[in-house]
Parts: C-alpha cells; sequence; structure tokens
C-alpha cells in the first residue's frame, strides 16, 4: 500500500501541470528484483483510488526482468533464477553486475481533457 500511496503522491505533484486534466492511464516498470508484487501493486491500486482524484484510471505494471554482466567474462545474459546465476559462457556464480531488474519507476501517464 505504502508504495502505491507514494506513486499517488506523486502524480498529485505531476497532474498540477495538466490542470483540468484527468489521469486516464499510469504504467510503471516493475523489475523483478525490485521486491515488488505486482499483484500486490494492483490490489493496493484498486483499494486506494475509488472516489478518489484517481478514480477510473488505470495502472499498468511492466515487468522488467534480470538482466546481468558476468562479473568473470563480461557475458551479458538473463538468468532463470535470482538466487543462482550461472553465466551460460564461463560458469562463474558470483560477481555479476545487475544491469536490470532493479528499478521501480513511473513510466509513463496518460491524460485526458476533463
Amino acid at each position: 500500500m505504502s508504495i502505491v500511496e507514494s506513486i499517488l503522491g506523486i502524480l498529485r505533484e505531476e497532474m498540477v501541470k495538466y490542470d483540468g486534466q484527468r489521469l486516464r492511464k499510469v504504467v510503471v516498470r516493475n523489475g523483478a528484483l525490485a521486491g515488488i508484487v505486482t499483484e500486490s501493486l494492483l490490489f493496493a491500486w484498486e483499494a486506494l483510488t475509488p472516489g478518489g482524484e484517481f478514480d477510473g484510471a488505470q495502472l499498468e505494471v511492466v515487468e522488467i526482468p534480470i538482466r546481468v554482466a558476468c562479473g568473470e567474462c563480461g557475458e551479458e545474459f538473463s538468468p532463470e533464477h535470482a538466487r543462482c546465476m550461472p553465466c551460460p559462457k564461463c560458469e562463474a556464480l558470483l560477481g555479476h553486475k545487475v544491469l536490470q531488474g532493479k528499478e521501480m519507476l513511473i513510466d509513463s501517464i496518460e491524460i485526458d481533457d476533463a
């Protein structure tokens, strides 16, 4: 709930720029390593938005997979599991650099005239 409350706060600040217009859709990017369950985000959105200034607005969550670079050979790959990430080229298990999958951000908003 607190993450959606934070998103709503950011949206309130952003919507000041669009006086008289309504939020129609928000697209959020949720990385696999961000520790945020997509279903929980959607549930919290549905619980917090009815009856308020964002009533009827849609939340779309785009899940971002893990992408890493091997710490040994530099090979970039997407591991199947977050706990065990053997490099497909050299089989190294440790020292990988996370390239994507940790992010949680508002990607875009769509607005309509009121």
